[in-house]
């Protein structure tokens, strides 16, 4: 591997989901006319998810690529790498940075914004790694669409009708917002292209969501989490609530909670996350699951000019307890240690993290769903539409909003595409040349 060391840098922003996007953004704002400062991030992709989008996507309501934003274009005087941090030296002020040519950089630097994110977090379940799929990146979201429509189609030429139930039956374990949303978009996208084949019904499919707590949405409003369950139950989708995954080898599904074990084709796990293994790795102060500690200015304590952010920090929420995991909150939180970062170069004053949940929405598929602001609860058409317009509110760009906008309108106007893009992103194999006739 070849080795080339980097200048030193002034701040090293490690992530670029909200948490670091946020950062380098305010950091721009808070610098400018200013001496110039060298902000370096790294991500590893050349762009920022829009998670709250991600179940569109994946339902076909939204292009995929206007779920995400270049951070090129949004950022304009940090400098990124698309890579990813392979080690960081908070003692040494060093970081390794292992970028897309194969290349590994050496960082030196004088703050830092921790914000890598979090992973999947998974249970000793016999066959899980084997069988199951996540549901946190676009590439997650892309895949499961056309594994949807990839199932309908191969159970459209099955005579089999045991492969044909096992290939239409997909389950979801966790019922937080994620797994709802992602199950109820997708299921909503199959309800439709169902229409287009001649020999499937939309009860011929088996949709399934497990969650091992007693209700859905945790977090949420009784009221509204009674609503959610009512309106997937009349859409056919089996709820076992308060169960558990048990196994799922060879695609055998089986619950604790004494439902006969069936075959599903599809399985999502989106049940949990846990900080990136980057923070454990740094030899800093964690909790109990794993994150972060900071206070309430978001400094990581024990480490000079050191922050962190998003779903990797343990951050203390003014309500009382720890801020959960949610895009708003990474959003925030990254926005403010931009600003405190930039009061150590003194610009400006530092700030405590004040922000208080403003409320939640979830997506349902079919123009419906579910919104709380503070006390005042939403359902319906109602709440479906105020989701979409926060969300539309917080997405960044011009440009972007048109076109989200413009894929919101032609969804009213003409129907879903139901296109299966399997082999998208996989070059079409050169044939093997002919043998030489030996002719001429």
């Amino acid at each position: 591997m070849q080795h080339r060391y980097q200048e030193h840098v002034d701040v090293l922003i490690v992530g670029g989901g909200f948490g670091g996007f946020y950062a380098a953004r305010q950091l721009e704002r808070s610098l400018s006319g200013r001496q110039r400062h060298r902000v370096l991030l790294v991500a590893e992709e050349n762009f920022f998810l829009f998670s709250p989008l991600l179940a569109e996507a994946a339902s076909g309501t939204l292009e995929p690529r206007h779920a995400v934003i270049p951070l090129r274009s949004q950022l304009h005087s940090t400098e990124v790498v698309a890579g990813r941090v392979s080690e960081i030296d908070l003692d040494r002020r060093l970081a390794r940075v292992l970028d897309k040519a194969g290349q590994e950089q050496e960082v030196l630097f004088r703050s830092v914004v921790l914000a890598p994110g979090s992973v999947p977090s998974t249970l000793p379940v016999p066959g899980l790694a084997e069988e199951a799929v996540s549901f946190k990146s676009l590439p997650d979201a892309i895949w499961l669409r056309n594994r949807v429509l990839a199932q309908m189609e191969a159970a459209e030429a099955s005579h089999d009708p045991a492969a044909r139930r096992e290939l239409l039956t997909f389950t979801f374990v966790g019922g937080g917002y994620a797994g709802v949303e992602a199950l109820a978009e997708l299921e909503s996208l199959a309800q439709v292209a169902a229409r287009h084949y001649h020999r499937l019904l939309p009860e011929d499919m088996r949709w399934v969501l497990v969650e091992a707590t007693h209700t859905l949405l945790p977090g949420i409003s009784k009221r509204l989490a009674r609503y959610t369950e009512r309106q997937l139950r009349l859409r056919g989708i089996e709820l076992h609530l308060s169960s558990r995954l048990k196994s799922c080898v060879d695609g055998w599904i089986e619950l604790d909670d004494g439902t006969p074990r069936y075959r599903s084709g599809t399985l999502v796990w989106t049940t949990g996350q846990r900080a990136s293994p980057l923070v454990a790795s740094a030899g800093l102060p964690l909790d109990e699951r794993g994150r972060v500690i900071v206070d309430d200015h978001l400094r990581v304590k024990g480490h000079a000019d050191t922050y962190a952010v998003g779903d990797c920090a343990a951050v203390p929420d003014p309500t009382g307890g720890i801020c959960p995991a949610t895009a708003q909150h990474a959003m925030r939180q990254g926005s403010l240690a931009g600003r405190n970062v930039a009061s150590d170069y003194g610009m400006g004053e530092p700030a405590p993290f004040t922000y208080r949940t403003r409320g939640m929405a979830v997506t349902l598929g079919n123009g419906k769903g579910t919104a709380q602001v503070g006390p005042a609860t939403f359902t319906g058409p109602l709440a479906w539409w105020m989701g979409r317009s926060y969300h539309l509110l917080m997405m960044p760009g011009a440009a972007r909003r048109a076109r989200i906008v413009s894929d919101w309108t032609l969804g009213v106007l003409f129907p879903r595409d139901i296109s299966q893009l399997g082999a998208l992103g996989r070059p079409t194999p050169l044939p093997s040349p002919r043998p030489s006739t030996g002719a001429g």
